[in-house]
């Protein structure tokens, strides 16, 4: 099959260029139909006869603008010929008849098939003509049509909808969108409609995919995420069309990747949003516990997920540990905000890049750091190779654990990594020195002596068998 390369092609004879065909040309153009169009498409050096075949040939439509100039030239009957034999081997109507200063008998006089094709008459106005054009050209239920001229409503210059680029689109919304892949990073989120198949609906979703795909690629790029400034979020947000619509009707998803913007003085633009998220949420939670109190969001009782939690006068009601595992990694079943493991995580906390988050939150989740040091030891215990420090956090005792030169010199091999994939300047011996301060190895060994002394009881009560 050929390309097509453009929505119609306007076939006329050139007397009829000042009073009617170019206003029509600019006016199809104006409603974003690729319009091939001698004034438009050639250029010095081409050869005239080979670009209107091509432009006959690559073409949804022919526009035909019958009028007696028209019907007094030899060239205008040779392209009208070329569109006929297309419309026999393609066997689908393709001509679409202005009639311009002509009537019924004069069209048959010259041409009784062509009196038999529904036309236009150029003496309606200029507007009822592009329309009725379009009725035709783009019908409602053209996916592609309907997902083009969204994009280009968004300040966008899609490539035509015969181009490779909309089934890279449609590909991707069939797999990563309809059925996310986690794989694939942050910054997706659902699609307006559940999975049409057809028309309208299916259009606008492709057209959705389109956006989130250039905005997902700089998302993950830049590694937007839970520790990354505000100003930069909100930056990004308004950089690509259509992100803050999608983020303003997605809060909880959005909450999810950067819980930073739920803290009041951070939502510009998202007030709305997450205040009716938590609003819902709590609702969730008071069906969930049974409570039927008064609608006031005061309950004693955790919210039902931790997404929105840092809005709320007392972060939901979450332990500091919760919070802690929440902001290295909360997911849903689709979606989920783990960008930097733990220890990373930590090592921001800890750092001046950490110093724009409120006080109040910073060391809340500092201390469930302390509280449930898995959330940072466990990507520690994951590395491959030797060192020092995850070797005496595995293999010692608090008792006989000592900040020793090859232990300090194991964890800052340990920040050095954190802080390159944070892009932070701070030296690891400031943050090694803030880690030994903040009492974190010494957390560690206490939760560990928990956790045996936990696993001494339930074997001795027989509620796990010994080997």
């Amino acid at each position: 099959m050929n390309d097509l390369l453009h929505d119609v092609f306007i076939c006329h004879a050139s007397e009829d260029k000042d009073d009617f065909v170019r206003p029509l040309a600019e006016a199809l153009r104006a409603r974003h139909l690729e319009v091939w169009y001698d004034e438009f498409s050639l250029r010095v050096g081409d050869s005239l006869r080979e670009a209107i075949d091509r432009g006959l040939a690559n073409s949804r439509f022919g526009v035909v603008v019958l009028s007696p100039a028209f019907f007094r030239k030899c060239w205008t009957r040779r392209e009208l010929n070329g569109l006929v034999a297309r419309e026999m081997h393609e066997g689908r109507e393709l001509l679409l008849p202005v009639w311009h200063g002509v009537d019924h008998a004069q069209i048959v006089g010259h041409s009784p098939p062509l009196a038999d094709v529904r036309a236009v008459s150029s003496s309606s106005s200029l507007e009822s003509v592009v329309t009725e054009l379009l009725r035709r050209v783009r019908p409602e239920e053209s996916p592609l049509i309907v997902a083009r001229d969204f994009l280009i409503s968004k300040g966008l210059t899609p490539p035509i909808v015969t181009d490779e680029w909309w089934l890279d689109v449609v590909e991707f919304k069939e797999g990563q969108l309809r059925f996310p892949d986690l794989t694939v990073g942050r910054w997706i989120f659902p699609l307006p409609y559940d999975a049409p198949d057809q028309g309208r609906e299916r259009g606008l979703n492709v057209a959705w995919t389109a956006l989130q795909m250039d905005w997902m690629q700089e998302g993950n790029e830049e590694k937007y995420c839970q520790v990354t400034h505000p100003e930069r979020i909100h930056r990004y947000l308004r950089k690509w069309p259509g992100l803050l619509e999608c983020c303003q009707a997605n809060p909880s998803i959005l909450a999810l990747y950067t819980p930073q913007l739920t803290i009041p003085g951070y939502d510009d633009g998202l007030v709305d949003a997450f205040d009716d998220l938590l609003r819902s949420t709590y609702r969730e939670s008071l069906h969930f516990f049974g409570y039927s109190g008064p609608d006031t969001i005061d309950s004693k009782e955790p919210l039902c997920g931790e997404a929105i939690a840092w809005r709320h006068p007392t972060f939901g009601n979450f332990t500091d540990g919760e919070l802690a595992s929440s902001f290295v990694n909360a997911h849903t079943h689709d979606y989920q905000r783990e960008v930097h493991e733990g220890f990373t995580c930590l090592v921001w906390l800890l750092s001046d890049g950490a110093n724009w988050l409120p006080d109040r939150v910073r060391s809340r989740l500092l201390n469930g750091m302390r509280m449930k040091t898995y959330t940072w030891a466990a990507s520690i215990h994951r590395i491959d190779g030797d060192n020092a420090f995850n070797d005496a956090l595995v293999g010692s005792i608090k008792s006989k654990f000592r900040f020793s030169r090859n232990v300090r010199a194991g964890l800052e091999t340990l920040i050095d990594y954190s802080l390159r994939a944070l892009g932070l300047r701070e030296t690891s011996a400031t943050i090694s020195r803030r880690f030994v301060e903040g009492g974190f190895a010494a957390a560690y060994f206490d939760e560990k002596d928990r956790w045996r002394e936990k696993s001494v009881k339930q074997t001795r009560s027989g509620a796990i068998s010994p080997e």
